[in-house]
């Protein structure tokens, strides 16, 4: 049931033009402002650490813009996983700092491109894909049919998905070895026990270590990459230089640089990241709940 219901919602969602769908994110983003109590109450938490000097009536008009765009990623899912290759193209505008990608491919050495909770991560992996062999990873769950009908829908143009298992680990550190691009995203609470804390706007955030693990055992590039939105229907991919210190042996100064990164893709436009996520749920010890 829950397997034909995904199916039947990306197909409706499918048939209706982009533009349709950007207009349609205004009134159902703030139905859901209004009516998603938690995700409202976690996004101004959020805003209200991440941004101290921003007032009260800024916090909430960035917050509400924000719940949009999360609306709209989930609107836009039909299009993302039923257009063709030559439908999603024509949707995207010349790339920004597309130059640094080039350069970071033609070292061949590897390249691990973190891409942030921001604007449409979905349409970031299509975009790479109609380009290079991708291999991202995804958290096993929601059951076998699920699963099976979003991997086929996220690897029709050529990625590769790997669980984030033992096996699947060492997929993705043998892509890397060999040249090639490997996705992760950056920005999520790993859970306690996997990874360390690093300041995240000011605020320490645990974060996960796997890419930091991938980057002293392979030696890739390193590059930020984001899908923004920058009009109806129309999307832009955006790629961030990460600091050296992303390379440091020591995991803390690594882990640091790396939120950084993330900061200064959330500063491309801040409205378009996911501020409706629980960043900060894991404390530090003796710290109270954030939330």
């Amino acid at each position: 049931m829950r397997v034909w219901l995904l199916r039947t919602m990306v197909f409706l969602l499918a048939l209706i033009p982009a533009r349709a769908l950007a207009w349609m994110s205004y009134p159902l983003g703030r139905l859901a402002w209004r009516f998603a109590k938690t995700r409202r109450q976690t996004t101004l938490q959020n805003l209200s650490a991440c941004f101290p000097d921003l007032d009260s009536e800024q916090r909430e008009r960035l917050g509400r813009e924000s719940m949009r765009h999360f609306v709209l990623t989930g609107l836009e899912a039909g299009m993302g996983w039923a257009w063709s290759e030559r439908r999603l193209r024509k949707l995207f505008v010349p790339a920004h700092d597309e130059e640094l990608a080039t350069r970071a491919l033609a070292a061949e050495r590897g390249v691990l491109c973190l891409v942030p909770h921001f604007g449409n991560w979905e349409l970031m992996s299509h975009w790479a894909q109609f380009r290079v062999p991708l291999l991202a990873l995804f958290k096993p769950g929601g059951g076998d049919a699920i699963q099976e009908v979003v991997i086929r829908n996220r690897t029709r143009f050529g990625a590769i998905m790997a669980p984030t298992t033992s096996s699947g680990l060492k997929q993705l550190y043998r892509h890397a070895r060999e040249g090639n691009l490997v996705a992760v995203l950056p920005d999520q609470d790993p859970g306690r026990g996997k990874g360390e804390f690093a300041p995240f706007f000011g605020v320490p955030a645990l974060t996960g270590a796997l890419s930091v693990r991938l980057i002293q055992k392979t030696g890739c590039t390193v590059l930020f990459a984001a899908c923004r939105r920058v009009g109806p229907a129309r999307y832009q991919a955006c790629f961030v230089a990460a600091d050296d210190e992303i390379y440091d042996p020591d995991t803390r100064v690594a882990l640091a640089a790396l939120n950084r990164g993330v900061e200064r893709v959330v500063e491309l436009e801040p409205a378009q990241y996911l501020w409706a996520y629980k960043r900060f749920k894991t404390r530090p010890a003796g710290e109270p709940s954030f939330y």
